[in-house]
């Protein structure tokens, strides 16, 4: 559950994040000296149209763009750059607001093509990269900010700075770059004395980077000292975040259970008196979770139960898993196996819609990517031809030269081009590696499960979907994982043989085993790593054999974990190319491979595989030593 809440906690800290980042940006933009006053075109009259066009920013943005209008007109009157340049600030910000980039750009542009003082520079380069954040392009937003934060930190403009700080803390936390993001949201916190509003954001966002890298002296620390600003100054939308976030460092961390009640009690009193239910499901789950620890199951059950009303997505998995251990822990074991049943409903759901959203993502992706590519041909294309016609008239040599340079850049241009497909290829194959069941089995599955459909059948057709949906969810939730547990792996060579004996009308049989000495859902092995071994059985070892046996079998002996998978064929003799046919996609090259890289990322584990053939059989011996 640790893992599961931390997920939540992170969602909380992002938002937290972009809340304050969000709020920053508005401060940003004014923290100019603009006021309005109709009269003649001096400085101060400039300065008090700016002021009044500020204070009407968030109450009449229609009135706020009147005065700042007027600005830019008597400014441009009087032909003063730095004041144009201030109300240009003014309303490229009041365009940002309305979501109306392309206008807001315009004029940062015209005063970056100025020369101006330093504290406008690094407003403008900062509003360019607000522009670019809002556009979700974090790189060239994080870009111009950092060359806003070199121009301001030499005007010692400390508001400007904590704003410019505090964005670019909020795109590292959101790229996980939570080293830089605390870095800069220190940096923040150092110069936001000026305003407490502020610097009690810049506390919430900097405890929760804290907590994502376990400096849990840190974390407490900066919390604490939120809390005590928020209720001076009764923010109590914040404080019911603080107290979440409290509530579930004191559950994950083991610290104190009877704290964590305490604090989610408060949170949820906090929210039902903001009426903020949609995040309550959340405060729920967190104090059924506290409880649960406790092993106060009838207590976790009662605040799980109102967790559920309104819960969706991944919320809704976490409450049905603490409900579930609950019921365990009571030794309701029905109740337990239906929220077992109902979690992973909701995850199936989850990954469906995922890939569906993935595959949407990717065909925008490719499209808008195909877009571009034809807007640089043509426009290639288009510079191309005006420079032939402007060397038409040029000296032979020169259109040689000419010539030859295109023919330069033509080559490297292919030959990178070429070295990115070989690299987008080895991308791709690494993750079929992990990811791809081989197609025609999983067609000749679903061709058999459709045959029990079509005859009545609901028994056995429930009984193979139920196989086909379990290894699909294991490969998809397990693909990217270095290890699994033995009783996942176990888990997918069960629905794995199930499958395969209906595919083959059950002419062999298997068994699965798991000895004593080794704990199921605690010791790990490599992922999936024993289906394309089980997998060359049957298409190999029992080819011809009407009664194959394979059997599997998970021991340990001296704190080594083995894997032994036999089968009951003819054997085989072991020829260089028979080291293609393991798996499509997963030949023995491919898994020593693994295994080497395993050796060496994970410095404790070794893995090796050993074969053992003879004409009445095959054995393959996996082993597995982590110290």
């Amino acid at each position: 559950m640790l893992i599961s809440y931390f997920k939540l906690k992170y969602q909380s800290t992002i938002s937290n994040i972009l809340y304050c980042s969000s709020i920053l940006f508005i401060f940003v933009f004014n923290v100019l000296n603009i006021n309005a006053q109709n009269g003649v075109n001096t400085l101060d009259n400039i300065e008090e149209l700016l002021l009044k066009s500020k204070e009407l920013t968030q109450k009449h943005i229609d009135s706020s763009f009147f005065y700042v209008n007027k600005a830019i007109k008597s400014s441009k009157l009087i032909n003063n750059d730095t004041l144009l340049a201030k109300s240009q600030l003014q309303k490229s910000s009041l365009h940002i607001l309305k979501k109306e980039f392309k206008k807001s750009d315009s004029l940062l542009q015209n005063n970056l093509s100025k020369k101006l003082p330093k504290y406008i520079k690094g407003q403008t380069l900062h509003n360019i990269g607000t522009i670019q954040y809002y556009k979700q392009d974090f790189k060239k937003a994080l870009d111009f900010y950092l060359q806003a934060a070199k121009i301001l930190e030499q005007t010692k403009n400390n508001k400007q700075l904590v704003s410019t700080y505090s964005n670019i803390g909020a795109i590292n936390a959101s790229l996980k770059n939570y080293k830089n993001a605390q870095l800069y949201l220190e940096r923040a916190l150092l110069l936001s004395d000026f305003n407490e509003v502020i610097k009690l954001q810049i506390l919430v966002n900097l405890s929760n980077i804290y907590y994502n890298q376990n400096l849990f002296n840190k974390y407490t620390e900066t919390i604490f000292e939120a809390e005590k600003i928020a209720k001076k100054h009764n923010s109590k939308n914040i404080l019911s975040t603080i107290y979440t976030n409290l509530a579930m460092y004191f559950t994950d961390q083991g610290v104190d259970y009877d704290l964590a009640v305490s604090y989610g009690k408060k949170a949820i009193s906090l929210r039902k008196e903001l009426n903020t239910k949609n995040t309550l499901q959340v405060t729920y789950n967190n104090v059924g979770h506290a409880y649960l620890k406790k092993k106060e199951y009838n207590k976790a059950i009662m605040y799980l139960d109102s967790a559920t009303i309104g819960a969706q997505g991944n919320v809704k998995t976490y409450i049905y898993n603490n409900l579930k251990e609950s019921y365990l822990g009571l030794k309701e074991y029905k109740t337990a196996l239906h929220y077992a049943d109902l979690k992973d409903k909701v995850k199936d759901s989850i990954t469906n819609e995922q890939q569906k959203e993935s595959v949407a993502e990717l065909t925008e992706k490719y499209e808008s990517e195909k877009k571009e590519q034809r807007i640089h041909i043509l426009d290639t294309q288009n510079k191309l031809q005006a420079l032939t016609i402007k060397q038409q008239n040029y000296l032979i040599t020169a259109i040689f030269i000419f010539v030859l340079l295109l023919v330069i850049l033509g080559y490297f241009g292919f030959k990178n081009y070429k070295i990115q497909q070989q690299l987008d290829k080895i991308l791709l194959q690494q993750k079929l590696r992990k990811t791809q069941l081989n197609p025609h089995f999983l067609f000749n599955a679903l061709q058999s499960i459709q045959n029990f459909i079509h005859q009545n059948d609901k028994e056995k057709s429930s009984s193979y979907l139920t196989s086909y949906s379990k290894l699909i969810r294991l490969v998809l939730e397990k693909s990217d994982d270095d290890f699994i547990t033995v009783e996942d792996d176990k888990i997918a060579l069960e629905s794995y043989l199930n499958l395969q004996s209906l595919n083959y009308n059950n002419k062999f049989s298997y068994t699965i085993s798991i000895d004593d000495s080794v704990v199921d859902d605690f010791d790990m092995i490599p992922t999936l790593i024993t289906q394309p071994f089980v997998e060359n059985a049957i298409l190999h070892g029992l080819k011809d054999n009407d009664k194959g046996i394979i059997s599997v079998k998970y021991y340990k002996q001296n704190s080594i974990l083995y894997i032994s998978i036999t089968d009951n064929g003819k054997g085989f003799k072991i020829k260089k190319d028979d080291s293609k046919r393991l798996h499509k996609s997963m030949s023995t090259d491919i898994i020593q491979e693994q295994l080497k890289n395993l050796n060496r990322t994970f410095k404790n584990f070794k893995g090796d595989i050993k074969v053992n053939t003879t004409p009445k059989g095959t054995q393959v011996v996996l082993s597995f030593t982590t110290t």
